[in-house]
């Protein structure tokens, strides 16, 4: 027998899927193109989530925050049709910087029926360095431009002024702007979607069934929440230890009770003079990859999940940073709180839960200029291992949780930057052991064609390790290194700035994920 409510709710995914095509198809920087580090959903009319694409959860828990921001700044009621919204404010529901959220609204002839939004890690939005990711920033102010939620445009194309200020902000304005027209473009595709359906059903029908919708997913996740024990479970994960900084610790406590899932953060740690800090999108995004965990593949996906969420979270604290915190190496952390939230989890649904994965993949910011006088920059992502699960092996390579990205082909890489990839292989052995093997991490060898090129590095995992899960072993620790054309050798830390010289060699060697049961089991 057909589903109505299904079928609807299929094609609106499948619209909120054309805007992540477009954005990965036409995108200008390759950290989208060939990284996917993207993400698109659309939402009501009041800023509910109507429909998500398949990708980066890390950023998908960031929109319900951006869209809430605007529509607090711009209400509903007095936006017309081609009006071009955008934020990238951490403090009003973003993340870091880079990530530009463009909201657009979607009217069926003089009515608005629902919002298409979009996020893309755009490539330099200014700050102390280049591909606006200090890793010895301290201060959100050393990150870039900040942009408050705020009109960016109308009938369909940027204001002059909001164009001028991104190209005095950024080192690759070019690439940024069409970034950002890209990001247009694919919002417009989306809304004449919505349009059509909002068209075969009737308007007035069509507002009626997406409440009903998000009605049903809330419902959905009450019964499954409803199944699990009560609780509390507890999380807990650190990252690596750095000198004079303090802890970086994330600490949950989930409670389920009547149909409703709570996150305690309470314990976690204050906020630190480093970028690792995450907003209240971190914690939000980790959760609700953890229900949907739960909800599994055929739950519809929607706000109605996030009505059974709740988050409890310390102010000023390394899970809700507060001004002026530097956040843009957040994706640490969200990994951190994932994965306690997962522990978590764990305990209340053992059977399914898997090991911890490798945690935080590494970041990578090359810039400089070529031989020519160039200016040239790119994004690296280089991923991790998955944890060991109750029936196979943990997959090794692969960006795990809440992230989704990949790394860019090594055609690509040497095509942007001046430099040689010499070998992208399985760090074989870095999984930890146990009954189900945890994935093994990645090993990259990248050398300098030329002098003065920047790196800016995030990492981690490089002394605290995941914990096996049943009696696994831990993986090996991630790890840096640079190999001088001179000889020398520098080991550098999870956070590192350096400078590359012509036969300089970087070495990048990510963690693997741990082990599941007793090896031998």
């Amino acid at each position: 027998m057909s589903d109505p409510a299904r079928i609807l709710q299929l094609r609106l995914d499948g619209l909120a899927e054309v805007m992540q095509q477009t954005l990965l198809r036409c995108a200008v920087s390759p950290v989208v193109r060939e990284g996917a580090d993207a993400s698109c959903a659309l939402f009501t009319r009041d800023g509910e989530v109507l429909a998500l694409s398949e990708a980066i959860p890390l950023l998908l828990g960031a929109l319900p925050g951006t869209v809430g921001a605007i529509l607090d700044a711009y209400p509903a009621d007095r936006m017309k049709p081609g009006d071009i919204f955008v934020t990238n404010d951490p403090f009003s529901g973003g993340t870091h910087l880079p990530d530009i959220a463009l909201v657009q609204p979607v009217f069926a002839g003089e009515q608005l029926v629902a919002l298409t939004a979009s996020l893309l890690h755009h490539q330099d939005v200014g700050g102390s360095r280049a591909g606006s990711v200090p890793p010895d920033a301290t201060e959100i102010y050393h990150e870039g431009l900040r942009l408050p939620p705020m009109q960016a445009g109308s009938e369909g194309a940027f204001s002059r002024e909001f164009a001028g200020l991104i190209r005095a902000a950024s080192r690759a304005p070019e690439v940024v702007m069409g970034d950002l027209e890209t990001q247009i473009a694919a919002g417009h595709r989306a809304a004449e979607g919505v349009a059509r359906i909002a068209a075969d059903l009737g308007t007035a029908e069509f507002l009626a069934s997406v409440a009903a919708l998000l009605d049903r997913a809330e419902a959905e996740t009450e019964a499954t929440l409803a199944r699990l024990p009560s609780g509390p479970f507890l999380g807990a994960d650190e990252l690596d230890p750095v000198p004079a900084l303090g802890p970086c610790a994330a600490k949950v406590a989930v409670t389920i009770a009547e149909g409703r899932l709570t996150a305690d953060f309470e314990g976690s740690s204050p906020q630190v003079k480093a970028p690792v800090n995450c907003v209240r999108s971190g914690p939000l995004s980790a959760v609700l990859y953890a229900v949907l965990t739960l909800a599994g593949p055929e739950a519809l996906r929607n706000g109605g999940i996030l009505r059974r969420i709740a988050l409890r979270l310390p102010e000023a604290s390394v899970v809700n940073a507060s001004p002026p915190a530097a956040v843009n190496a957040r994706m640490n952390m969200v990994r951190c709180i994932t994965s306690a939230v997962l522990q978590a989890l764990a305990e209340a649904d053992a059977a399914r839960m898997p090991a911890a994965n490798s945690g935080m993949s590494y970041v990578i910011a090359f810039s400089g200029r070529d031989p020519q006088g160039q200016p040239f920059l790119s994004t690296e992502i280089v991923a991790g291992g998955a944890g060991g699960g109750p029936y196979r092996d943990g997959a090794s390579g692969i960006s795990t949780d809440v992230g989704n990205a990949m790394n860019i082909s090594a055609e690509a890489l040497e095509t942007l930057v001046p430099m040689r990839l010499l070998s992208a292989e399985r760090r074989r052995g870095s999984g930890g052991a146990g009954q189900f093997r945890g994935g093994d991490g990645i090993r990259r060898v990248y050398e300098a064609l030329t002098d003065g090129i920047a790196a800016s590095i995030r990492g981690e995992r490089f002394a605290r390790v995941a914990k096996g899960a049943h009696g696994g072993g831990s993986p090996v620790g991630s790890a840096a290194t640079v190999l001088r054309a001179n000889g020398e050798v520098e080991h550098l830390t999870a956070r590192s700035a350096i400078t590359l010289d012509r036969g300089d060699r970087l070495v990048i060697e990510s963690s693997g994920g741990a082990g599941y049961g007793q090896p031998g089991a």
